[in-house]
């Protein structure tokens, strides 16, 4: 029996999702998907100009939209998402689902 894996329309629901969650303060992220399509690795290019923290209540909106728009896979015991982002080509902060338990 194979694993179900993310469909092209889960990506397009991701993208959606973290643009309403973060009032579009940023481009469109990047979707990755890997492990076999069952886990998703969202980009999100920071401008250089943008030195600003991602501030907490952000952060927990990211973890809520992301939580409801990516299914679960049973394979990814450790999380099915992980927001990276990224300014000059560097990672300088993460979101992850488990960070806040929705």
């Amino acid at each position: 029996m194979s694993s179900p894996v993310f469909d092209p329309e889960v990506v397009s629901r991701v993208t959606t999702a973290f643009m309403q969650a973060t009032a579009a303060r940023w481009s469109f992220p990047s979707v990755e998907l890997q492990d076999r399509d069952t886990f998703m690795l969202i980009r999100v290019d920071v401008p250089p100009s943008d030195q600003r923290d991602i501030d907490l209540p952000v952060r927990q909106s990211i973890a809520l939209a992301l939580n409801q728009a990516v299914p679960v896979h049973f394979t990814q015991k450790f999380g099915h998402w992980i927001v990276t982002f990224l300014r000059d080509n560097k990672m300088v902060e993460t979101v992850h689902p488990s960070e806040f338990q929705t």
